[in-house]
């Protein structure tokens, strides 16, 4: 049987992070001249705007979302090291890795690095449910979380993910936090930005750290996009736990 307390441990560190980080966000703009866009005042939004075009985004909130995302992909690793066989993990350590490929491998060196990350793997339901979750089997693989997942890893780890101030978010009250979040989940084609115009009466329009290059969003919330990926790892994890 697999061992998933270190795969946990991963995760309530990664939730905690995301949410250390989200506060850090919040008292970032909290600092700022403008920390609620004044979406009624045209000209005093236009400056707003402006304003927070031309503020300079701490490093550090670049470096603390790369070691979240370093902590999601390495959970998906570690699965596959926990359904691996003792052999394998001595002699294979280096291969054992979660395959994320966006298209099917079909020509023989292809295989042969799909492969070479799961050799160790000899229970048929775990093979094929990896193969069930890789990108190429998705509607768009672009925007599929676990393709999101490893290629802000990669890039992390030759760079600094790039942030912008490009968007506001709607800061909701309690209450209206759960039928948002439904909202969001019955439609997930709806962008930040359309949710917050639908829901413009109930919450206040603040300014926001963002991705760049997230799927094929040009922007997505920092903290929202980070989410969005560690619930989808836990959804992954949850997967390989009923396999036993």
């Amino acid at each position: 049987m697999a061992e998933f307390d270190g795969i946990e441990e991963k995760l309530i560190r990664a939730n905690q992070n995301i949410r250390n980080l989200d506060v850090e966000i919040s008292r970032f703009f909290q600092k700022s001249k403008y920390p609620v866009l004044p979406e009624h005042d045209r000209e005093l939004l236009l400056e707003a705007i402006q304003y927070h075009k031309q503020l300079a985004i701490p490093l550090r909130f670049s470096v603390l979302s790369g070691e979240i995302i370093h902590h999601l992909r390495s959970c998906l690793d570690h699965l596959i090291w926990q359904f691996s066989t003792p052999e394998s993990r001595l002699k294979h350590f280096i291969e054992i890795e979660f395959p994320i490929f966006n298209h099917e491998p079909i020509k023989e060196k292809q295989i042969a690095r799909y492969e070479g990350k799961i050799q160790g793997i000899t229970d048929p339901r775990g093979r094929d449910l990896i193969k069930r979750l890789q990108p190429y089997n998705s509607p768009d693989f672009v925007d599929y979380s676990l393709s999101i997942l490893h290629h802000m890893d990669i890039v992390d780890k030759h760079r600094e993910l790039v942030l912008t101030h490009g968007t506001g978010s709607r800061m909701f009250p309690a209450a209206m936090r759960p039928i948002v979040e439904s909202y969001q989940r019955a439609h997930p084609e709806i962008t930040p930005a359309e949710i917050a115009v639908k829901f413009k009466p109930y919450g206040q329009l603040v300014p926001q750290i963002s991705f760049t290059d997230f799927g094929r969003r040009e922007i997505e919330p920092v903290a929202q996009g980070l989410v969005e990926l560690y619930n989808s790892v836990v959804k992954v994890v949850g997967q390989f736990r009923e396999l036993g």
